[in-house]
């Protein structure tokens, strides 16, 4: 038989083969777009969590608008890394150690970024409607004649804390100077003499965050029978302490402006607000001719005569007479070389003159205290003995029967070493001229402040009304004088808040 080739033997074994060293799937780049992507979308959830963990400790909101240029860059590398790795046919990926970098940066800046901007509208949105809500919380109390619960929202939250809303004579005590700015402010006098305005608050025209706080600004309009006035209130938004019956949070203080609250370019006066604008002017103009004309020391009996109407007075009549006897000449030469005025005008005047703030009748030392000025040193314009004096305002009441300006004052306090101090007083003259009233009647009846307010005056100015001086009101609380310590044409140091 033929040879047959031997199959191989049961149970042998191959030879060992190595493994191939190629990859399973090939080598593909990962996109430095999606690699940017990720890392743009990482620094903005990096610094969020930074800064709102500051904002946190600092109690502010997280304001930094600008982190939201972060989420927007990671969603347009994001969109052009994907753009790259489908055009690249394979040979780019964004995968980096399972993860999908083009996705997660796309989902990360889209939902964070989305995020934190619903939260600054929120924060917006609080602070505008907060902001708007103090506004009309303060403008109610003035018109409403509430003017220490007005006036305690313009103190620092942290320190209004410590002091009632009504503790009229704590707020004068600790905010003297504050509180005579804030009561001869333009909106107070306004609302002042037209009880019953209407105040309307507009948008908030801006606000901005600072280290103190939140500073904004909010408009508003209020109406009267003398016209129309835009207001513009600034007030501060800061985080304070729980204290009282104040709740930790956010709290709002109103600025005390020294230009204003009104908008004086944008004011339209009806012809009733014309009218109430010239009555002030010749008011005021009445009561500074009488403190320029009391100034000299003998004159000052017959200032008072002369204004206060007084000289159908018998006992003024008397001695007026006398003293114009006497003044002519007609005792002789040396009569009126040695002439002085009696002690008894100075006395009588005085008493006739001087009264505490609102009319009421003066305790007697301070009856003498005002005598004893009046004798010896008079009464001087604002300014003149307190620099930089805050009460330079005249203030306007309007009644049926009466109009009433309180022009300011200064009294000068003789200490026994000179004048070392000035007592603040407002001079009332008083105007019940039946034309006046007749005509403040009229235009009021017929002022409406939507149709006929104007920025000029509708009709000529009136004629000159019979005035009357009525009283000097002063509450006699010395105030330190202050001379002017710089250059010429400099002023002097600002007053202190005295008690």
């Amino acid at each position: 038989m033929p040879d047959t080739p031997a199959s191989p033997a049961a149970g042998a074994t191959r030879s060992p083969a190595l493994p191939s060293t190629a990859d399973a799937a090939p080598y593909v780049p990962v996109s430095w777009l999606a690699v940017a992507a990720f890392l743009v979308a990482a620094l903005f959830v990096l610094l969020l969590v930074a800064f709102g963990y500051s904002a946190r400790a600092d109690k502010k909101p997280l304001l930094v608008d600008w982190l939201l240029v972060l989420p927007a860059a990671a969603v347009v590398l994001s969109f052009a890394a994907r753009r790259v790795i489908r055009n690249a046919e394979g040979t780019r990926t964004g995968t980096l150690f399972g993860v999908d970098l083009p996705a997660a940066a796309w989902w990360t800046a889209v939902v964070g970024g989305l995020g934190y901007l619903a939260y600054l509208f929120a924060v917006d949105y609080s602070i505008r409607s907060e902001a708007k809500g103090e506004v009309e919380r303060w403008a109610g109390a003035i018109t409403r004649g509430e003017l220490t619960r007005a006036f305690h929202r313009t103190r620092d939250p942290n320190e209004r804390a410590a002091i009632s809303p009504d503790d009229a004579a704590g707020l004068d005590a600790r905010y003297r100077t504050e509180h005579l700015v804030f009561r001869q402010s333009d909106l107070v006098r306004l609302a002042g003499r037209n009880p019953g305005g209407e105040f309307t608050t507009g948008g908030l025209q801006d606000w901005k965050m600072t280290p103190a706080g939140i500073d904004c600004t909010v408009r508003g309009v209020y109406k009267c029978p003398e016209g129309v006035f835009p207001v513009s209130v600034q007030l501060r938004g800061s985080e304070a302490a729980a204290a009282g019956d104040a709740p930790a949070g956010r709290q709002w203080q109103v600025y005390l402006p020294p230009a204003g609250y009104l908008r004086l370019d944008e004011v339209r006066l009806t012809p009733y607000g014309w009218f109430v604008a010239a009555l002030e002017r010749q008011g005021g103009g009445y009561a500074r001719q009488f403190v320029q004309e009391a100034r000299p020391q003998p004159a000052r009996p017959y200032a008072f005569l002369k204004y206060a109407r007084h000289g159908d007075d018998p006992f003024f009549r008397t001695l007026t007479v006398a003293a114009d006897t006497a003044r002519a000449g007609l005792l002789g030469t040396a009569a009126v070389a040695g002439w002085k005025t009696p002690a008894a005008f100075y006395d009588e005047t005085a008493r006739r003159l001087y009264r505490l703030p609102g009319g009421g009748e003066p305790p007697p030392d301070r009856a003498l205290t005002f005598a004893a000025a009046w004798a010896n040193e008079g009464i001087d314009p604002p300014g003149f003995r307190l620099k930089e004096s805050k009460d330079v305002n005249d203030v306007m009441t309007v009644t049926d029967d009466a109009v009433e300006v309180r022009s300011p004052v200064e009294i000068p306090l003789n200490s026994g070493r000179g004048v070392t101090a000035a007592a603040r007083g407002r001079v009332v003259v008083r105007c019940e001229d039946p034309r006046a009233l007749a005509e403040l009647k009229r235009l009021r009846a017929e002022a409406d402040p939507d149709r006929g307010a104007t920025a000029t005056p509708g009709t000529s100015l009136p004629p000159a009304y019979e005035w009357k001086l009525v009283r000097l009101e002063s509450d006699l609380k010395a105030v330190p004088t202050r001379q002017s310590g710089g250059p010429p044409g400099t002023m002097g140091a600002p007053e202190p808040n005295e008690p």
